[in-house]
């Protein structure tokens, strides 16, 4: 079989790692191809066998460029689709997924989207009317949490929900122990939706022996970085941050807890990634699915949105308590099934024949 991924940069996000991760796992027996728009090497390391297109750059700096840019994008997108054979194409992402319905208009290989975010952190009122007006002529659509399922079968033909596959499900045995180390983890992209911001406020309230015994570390880079950094410097904090980092299961494996600060989730990467590595998860209750990753108090720690004094507290209580971060952990890694990449992969497939064969 031959499959085609599209997506628009394979940079360090949570979907481009789940991208990467179905793609070498189908290659193992299939004809796999990604398309993406932007240039750059994958960020994720991909499999030898698997064929990799990148469309030419456009330019966007003016408002002319900018219009007609966008379409010679969908004429090049198209031309693309059609001069890689193909039994499906997949797409990822809310605007890349309008993108390929409009460009596959009178191409027979079906078509299956692939929402990574919840449906309403698209804010933009076009987009909005464009994923409305697009996304029913989609061969079939794929969400991860069962608030959006609901939300798009009102229009959607088709829509399944599929979890996002961990990678380190095929590497990392549910048995091994790890060193840990006095460190606290923030993992995610420096935007105002990821709310960085909140894990500094938070270190700024802990005891001062916390402060001083534990390192604090931020893995991810993005535009609120210098901001960040200047804040720590103000707070008087001391604060590591290591921009992107590619072997991030080192730092998971010295860590003692994950924070996540955002506001609007998917289903969030770091928190099924820290599974694997006796990392105790701390979460805000995201807009809208927490509780599907997190029991709280049972196997991870959930706080309010862009509540930094209740996530110090919990910090606090869980560096004073050994046996409950490590009942937190234990619990925590009985989810590991559900994310196990030879199961989401049979999963896939199933939907591959029900759209090529419908």
């Amino acid at each position: 079989m031959r499959v085609t991924f599209i997506i628009a940069t394979l940079n360090s996000g949570g979907a481009e790692r789940v991208l990467v991760t179905l793609a070498n796992a189908l290659c193992k027996e299939h004809e796999v191809s990604i398309i993406k728009f932007h240039q750059g090497n994958s960020f994720y390391k991909l499999e030898n066998n698997i064929t990799l297109k990148t469309l030419p750059e456009f330019r966007f700096d003016t408002i002319y460029h900018k219009i007609a840019s966008r379409f010679r994008k969908f004429f090049t997108l198209r031309k693309f689709l059609n001069q890689t054979p193909s039994d499906v194409f997949i797409s990822f992402l809310d605007t890349t997924n309008i993108a390929c319905i409009i460009a596959k208009i009178g191409l027979n290989t079906p078509l299956i989207i692939s929402e990574h975010s919840n449906q309403a952190y698209l804010k933009s009122k076009i987009w909005r009317f464009l994923r409305r007006l697009t996304y029913p002529y989609c061969d079939a659509l794929s969400v991860l949490g069962s608030s959006d399922q609901i939300y798009y079968q009102k229009f959607v033909k088709r829509v399944k929900l599929l979890l996002n596959p961990c990678h380190f499900s095929s590497e990392i045995s549910l048995e091994t122990s790890f060193e840990k180390e006095n460190l606290i983890l923030f993992v995610g992209r420096l935007d105002a939706n990821k709310n960085p911001m909140m894990f500094l406020k938070a270190i700024s309230k802990l005891d001062q022996n916390i402060q001083k015994s534990y390192r604090f570390v931020v893995a991810g880079d993005g535009e609120l970085r210098l901001v960040l950094e200047k804040k720590a410097k103000e707070m008087d904090i001391k604060v590591e941050f290591l921009g992107k980092v590619e072997n991030v299961k080192e730092l998971y494996k010295k860590a003692k807890i994950l924070c996540l600060c955002s506001f609007v989730e998917g289903l969030p990467t770091v928190l099924i990634e820290s599974l694997y590595f006796n990392v105790c998860r701390i979460s805000t209750l995201y807009y809208d699915g927490a509780r599907d990753l997190i029991e709280d108090n049972k196997d991870g720690i959930l706080v309010e949105c862009d509540d930094a004094e209740m996530l110090a507290k919990k910090i606090e209580f869980v560096l004073q308590n050994e046996d409950f971060r490590s009942s937190l952990v234990k619990n925590a890694k009985t989810r590991c099934i559900n994310f196990d990449i030879n199961e989401i992969k049979k999963q896939w497939l199933k939907l591959i024949d029900e759209v090529i064969y419908a």
